[in-house]
């Protein structure tokens, strides 16, 4: 369920705060994903966004009674990106460097571990349809990078090019809790919280570093870079 979810970040949120000494709103900013979870990213869901802030500020300090008012949650059905969306697969359009940010989220109600061998078929045809439409319509675009915890896992590098997967190396710079490139190893392909890596998470708490509070978690987000035309050989 969504709502384990929500009420292990959430409890991940309520120690930042105490370790920072900083608002729980600023925390559950800093330390979750539940704005982008809950398609309340950027302009658009700003309104709604605040709307749920401070509906779990007046839920008390449970946080699993904050996360049952987050999955009951009523927002508009906003449909920011979604031309950008390819099964599993999306991206971010280019930087002002020309890089393109690459990103792995499975959709609901999906019959088997997106990752699983007989299911590569089907994450290629994805990623070759993402980057012919990124070679029709990112003229700007010149390296691709990901940054996640999924690097770490020879079952989703086997899916890119060589060169990319050989890339892949630590973050050499802070790395974000409010997408799911650290936070998508909690849950399972079903969209249930793992409970061994939810355990672990919990018993390290103690041990977060304010200006590193990722480094608790099991496994840390990875990086890796290619230049574009590897993605268009091999895809296109």
């Amino acid at each position: 369920m969504l709502q384990d979810y929500f009420s292990l970040q959430l409890k991940f949120a309520a120690h930042y705060a105490l370790k920072a000494a900083v608002p729980h709103v600023v925390a559950i900013e800093r330390c979750t994903n539940l704005r982008r979870r809950l398609n309340l990213w950027g302009d658009a869901g700003e309104i709604q966004w605040n709307r749920l802030l401070a509906g779990i500020q007046n839920t008390g300090s449970d946080p699993a009674e904050q996360a049952a008012w987050c999955a009951d949650f009523q927002r508009p059905q906003l449909e920011v990106g979604l031309e950008r969306s390819f099964g599993c697969f999306s991206y971010d359009p280019p930087d002002a460097t020309g890089t393109l940010r690459i990103h792995f989220l499975p959709p609901n109600g999906i019959n088997s571990s997106p990752l699983a061998s007989e299911n590569i078929g089907a994450r290629m045809t994805e990623l070759r349809d993402l980057f012919a439409h990124v070679l029709h319509h990112e003229s700007k675009v010149k390296t691709v990078r990901g940054v996640s915890w999924l690097y770490n896992l020879h079952a989703y590098r086997r899916l890119f090019p060589r060169p990319y997967s050989a890339s892949v190396q630590s973050a050499w710079f802070p790395l974000h809790l409010n997408g799911s490139s650290t936070w998508g190893q909690v849950l399972n392909w079903r969209q249930e919280v793992k409970t061994k890596v939810q355990d672990q998470l919990l018993t390290r708490l103690d041990d977060m570093q304010v200006e590193m509070p990722w480094r608790v978690f099991p496994l840390q987000a990875m990086v890796a870079t290619g230049q574009i035309e590897l993605f268009y050989e091999q895809f296109t």
